[in-house]
C-alpha cells in the first residue's frame, strides 16, 4: 500500500529498486514508465470526456428536433385553416400541392424560436445552480459569518482559472480536482452576470461556503472518474458512430440533378404559379418569409406535377389514336369474364358497421349466434323471436359468457326495433321437420311465418342483406324476395353450401386427404334432389373424373354415388337423435357472413334466382356457385356440366318450381 501511495504522488522509489528498474528497462530514466502511463491515462480520460460530450450533444439535438417538429405541426394546422378560409377552390388545389414550399419560412421561425428558448433555459439552469448552492450555504452558515471584501469572488474566479506552471506537478487527483474547480468557477462567474444585485451580494458574503460546495462536488466527480479509469477503457464506440455519420452525410449529398424542362412544362408552371402568387405574397408578409424562396420551391414542385400531367395527356392521346395492346387485352378479359360468370346488379349501398340480426332464437338461431361470436365474425348481435321470455334468456346466457368472446354487444330484446340498422339479417324462423317429414313438407308453414316477418325486418334495416335459413331454404328465399321485392343479390339462402362442405368431408375421409384440399360443388335443391358435380371434384389439381370417367353415375363400379347419399342423409341421422341440427348450419352462416364482411369475392354454393343459367327458363331459387361480395352476391358462375349433371339439375329445378307454385302467397 505504501508503494502504491508513492506511485500516485510521483515520489521516488527506494534506491536499490530504482537501480534494478533502470537496469531491466534498457537504459530508461527512472520514472519514464510512470510518465508514459500517466500520459496514456490522461489521453484515455480525454477520449471519454469527448464521448460524453458527443452523447450529450446528440441528446440535445434530438430534443430540439422534437420541439421543432411540434412547433411546425401547430403552425401547419393554422396555415391550412387560413388556406381553407381565404382562398378560392382553384387556389386551394394548387396551394395544397405547394404546402412544403409555404412551410419554408415557418420551419425557419420554429427553429429560431426553439433555439432561443433552449439557450435561455441553459442560462437559467446556471442561475438556478447558483441559487441552489446559496440556499445550502444559507442553511449552514450563521448570520454572524465573516464578510469578505466585495471583489473576493472575482479574485477567486481569476485565481481558479490560472495555473502556476512554475510549481512542481502534484499527484493526478490534485491536478484533476484543480481543473474541475476551475471549470466550475468559470461557469459560476458566467452565470453570475445575470443574477440580481441582491443575489450577487449574497454570493460575495457566502463565497467561502460556495468554495466548499464546488470543491465537494468536484471531489466526487474526480473520484468517480479515477475509479472508472482504474477499471480499464471501454470498447471504442466513437469509430462506429463516425462511420454511421459518414454514411448519413453521403446519402444526404446524393441529390438528383435537375433536368431541363420543355417550354410546354414551363408554361404550365408559370400559369399555375401565377394563380396563387397573391396568396403566397400575403402569407410571406404575415409569416416573415421570403417570396423568392417560396416561389423557387413552388416551381420545383409544380414542374414535377406539370410533367406528370403532360405525360399522362400524351399517353391518352396515343392510346386514342393508335390503340394499344392494353386496351385490346382489357376487352378480351371482359369477354372472358362474361363467359365465366353472369354479373348481377350492384354495387348497392351498404349499411355501416357489422351488426348481425338473427330472427329466430331457436336451436338453429343460437347455433348461428355462437358461431358468429366464437369465430370473431362480428361483435354486435341482435336477437328477435316471438317468444320474448325465451329470447331474453338466450341473450342473458350469451352475455354471461361474453368475457370469453371479446365482450360482444347484444341488443336488448325490445321486439323488432332491436334489429334496426343491421348489415346482415339471418332468418332462421320457421317450421321444423319432424319424424319422416322432408324440408318441402313444411314449406307452407314456414312461408306463412316468413311472409309476416320479412316486411317488418326490412322496414328496420332497409340497406341490409338477408340470408334465409328457414326450411326449405331455397323456397323460403324465393318467398322472402317476393314479399319484399328485394334484388336476388341481397336476398338469398345458404342453399347447398353446407351440402358442399359435407361432400368434401366424406370424399376426403375416403381418400385420406384434408377436406380443404378437396374441391368440388353440390348444386340444386338443399335436400334430396341436390346434384353433386363430380366433373368439378379435384384433389391437388387432378380431376377425379380423369381417373374414373363414370364416377358418381349409375355405371360407376366403385359406387361413389353413395357419398352423395350420405350427404343427403346426414341431416336426418343427426335429427333422428337430437331432433334438429344446429352447429353445422351455424358455422355455415358464419362462413357466408365472413365472406361478405371481408368483400372476399369467394365462390360459394348459394341459392339464388338461376333463371337463364344452365338451361333453366323459369324463376327458380336453387343453389349454384356464386361470387360473394360486400353487399351479397356479385355474380353467378356458369358451370360446365356433363350430360348426366344437366339432367339431374333439370329434375331438381322442376321439384323446386312445383314447391314454389304450391305456396299460397
Amino acid at each position: 500500500m505504501k508503494r502504491m501511495n508513492g506511485l500516485l504522488r510521483n515520489s521516488s522509489w527506494p534506491g536499490s529498486l530504482v537501480k534494478r528498474q533502470h537496469q531491466t528497462s534498457g537504459g530508461k530514466q527512472p520514472g519514464e514508465d510512470i510518465r508514459q502511463l500517466r500520459k496514456d491515462m490522461d489521453l484515455a480520460a480525454e477520449r471519454r470526456k469527448e464521448a460524453r460530450a458527443t452523447e450529450a450533444a446528440e441528446k440535445e439535438a434530438a430534443m430540439l428536433k422534437t420541439r421543432v417538429h411540434k412547433c411546425i405541426g401547430e403552425r401547419e394546422k393554422l396555415l391550412q385553416k387560413r388556406i381553407e378560409s381565404g382562398a378560392s377552390e382553384q387556389q386551394k388545389e394548387t396551394l395544397r400541392s405547394l404546402m412544403g414550399c409555404l412551410m419554408t419560412g415557418i420551419r425557419k421561425r420554429c427553429a429560431e424560436s426553439v433555439m432561443a428558448a433552449f439557450c435561455k433555459a441553459k442560462a437559467q439552469a446556471g442561475e438556478n445552480k447558483i441559487r441552489k448552492m446559496l440556499k445550502k450555504c444559507a442553511e449552514k452558515c450563521s448570520q454572524g459569518a465573516r464578510r469578505p471584501s466585495a471583489d473576493g469572488i472575482d479574485k477567486l474566479s481569476q485565481r481558479k482559472g490560472l495555473e502556476d506552471k512554475s510549481q512542481p506537478k502534484r499527484n493526478r487527483y490534485a491536478e484533476k480536482l484543480e481543473q474541475c474547480m476551475a471549470s466550475e468557477w468559470r461557469e459560476v462567474c458566467a452565470a453570475r452576470q445575470n443574477l440580481s444585485p441582491e443575489e450577487q451580494a449574497e454570493m460575495v458574503r457566502m463565497h467561502e461556503c460556495l468554495c466548499n460546495q464546488v470543491k465537494e462536488n468536484c471531489r466526487q466527480l474526480v473520484i468517480k472518474e479515477m475509479c472508472h479509469e482504474a477499471g480499464g477503457e471501454h470498447p471504442r464506440k466513437r469509430r462506429s458512430a463516425r462511420k454511421s455519420q459518414k454514411k448519413s452525410k453521403e446519402t444526404e449529398t446524393q441529390i438528383a440533378a435537375k433536368a431541363k424542362s420543355s417550354p410546354e412544362v414551363e408554361k404550365c408552371v408559370d400559369a399555375q404559379l401565377q394563380s396563387v402568387q397573391s396568396f403566397i405574397k400575403s402569407l410571406s408578409e404575415n409569416d416573415a418569409t421570403s417570396v423568392q424562396d417560396i416561389s423557387e420551391c413552388a416551381r420545383i414542385r409544380l414542374r414535377k406535377k406539370c410533367e406528370a400531367e403532360i405525360q399522362q395527356r400524351k399517353a391518352q392521346q396515343e392510346a386514342s389514336q393508335k390503340g394499344t395492346a392494353a386496351t385490346v387485352n382489357q376487352e378480351l378479359l371482359k369477354n372472358f369474364r362474361e363467359c365465366l360468370y353472369k354479373k348481377l346488379g350492384g354495387p348497392h349501398e351498404i349499411q355501416p358497421g357489422r351488426k348481425v340480426t338473427i330472427a329466430g332464437a331457436g336451436a338453429v338461431g343460437m347455433g348461428c349466434a355462437m358461431a358468429l361470436l366464437c369465430q370473431g365474425v362480428t361483435n354486435h348481435l341482435a336477437l328477435y323471436d316471438v317468444k320474448e321470455d325465451w329470447m331474453a334468456a338466450e341473450r342473458l346466457d350469451l352475455l354471461h359468457g361474453s368475457l370469453f368472446v371479446n365482450n360482444p354487444r347484444i341488443e336488448q330484446c325490445t321486439g323488432v326495433a332491436a334489429t334496426k340498422d343491421s348489415r346482415v339479417v339471418v332468418v332462421t324462423a320457421g317450421a321444423r321437420p319432424t319424424g319422416n317429414e322432408t324440408r318441402l313438407d313444411v314449406a307452407q308453414k314456414s312461408a306463412d311465418i316468413v311472409k309476416t316477418l320479412m316486411p317488418r325486418l326490412l322496414e328496420q334495416s332497409p340497406r341490409a342483406t338477408f340470408v334465409i335459413v328457414s326450411n326449405p331454404s331455397d323456397v323460403m328465399a324465393w318467398v322472402a324476395r317476393k314479399v319484399t321485392n328485394l334484388p336476388p343479390e341481397r336476398c338469398f339462402s345458404t342453399g347447398c353450401h353446407l351440402d358442399t362442405a359435407r361432400f368434401r368431408l366424406f370424399i376426403g375421409q375416403l381418400l385420406g386427404i384434408a377436406p380443404r384440399s378437396v374441391h368440388g360443388f353440390v348444386i340444386g335443391e338443399h335436400g334430396g334432389s341436390s346434384v353433386p358435380l363430380w366433373s368439378t371434384v379435384s384433389v391437388g389439381g387432378v380431376r377425379l373424373q380423369e381417373i374414373l370417367p363414370v364416377i358418381g353415375t349409375p355405371k360407376d363400379p366403385m359406387h361413389w354415388s353413395t357419398v352423395h347419399k350420405d350427404v343427403v342423409a346426414a341431416a336426418f341421422k343427426v335429427s333422428a337423435v337430437k331432433g334438429y341440427t344446429n352447429w353445422a348450419i351455424g358455422l355455415t352462416i358464419a362462413d357466408v357472413v365472413s365472406a361478405m364482411f371481408e368483400d372476399s369475392n369467394r365462390v360459394l354454393s348459394l341459392a339464388t334466382n338461376v333463371q337463364g343459367i344452365c338451361g333453366v327458363q323459369e324463376e327458380v331459387f336453387m343453389s349454384i356457385p356464386c361470387v360473394v361480395c360486400a353487399h351479397g352476391i356479385a355474380a353467378i358462375v356458369r358451370p360446365h356440366l356433363s350430360d348426366w349433371e344437366k339432367d339431374q339439375l333439370q329434375k331438381s329445378a322442376k321439384i323446386l318450381l312445383e314447391a314454389q307454385r304450391g305456396i299460397k302467397m
